[in-house]
């Protein structure tokens, strides 16, 4: 798995303390078929456990990685002018192809 991290987003982690959390989650209630949708936060997400330590200029990422494959790769990007957000991107989706 290769991670490529914009320069904004590895900026916007870092002022924040460096640390960001990426892992996919079905939504809460859906429909049968429903993807899971990548999330990305720099503060540990209460429910989401068993991530992996990947390092990466600098910056703490942990990935939780969905049962199958990984993807080829790992896009973190910043989102937003007015309220900054940090998304993660499957192979370019935002939502993960084999979980």
């Amino acid at each position: 798995m290769r991670v490529e991290v914009s320069g904004e987003a590895a900026a916007f982690v870092r002022a924040r303390g460096g640390k960001l959390w990426v892992w996919a989650a079905h939504p809460r209630m859906c429909c049968a078929g429903t993807p899971a949708y990548m999330h990305a936060a720099t503060e540990a997400p209460p429910d989401v456990s068993g991530c992996t330590h990947i390092p990466w200029e600098g910056l703490e990422l942990w990935f939780r990685v969905p049962a199958g494959a990984l993807p080829e790769v790992l896009e973190i990007a910043l989102h937003g002018r007015r309220r900054p957000r940090i998304e993660a991107y499957w192979d370019g989706c935002l939502f993960a192809l084999s979980a």
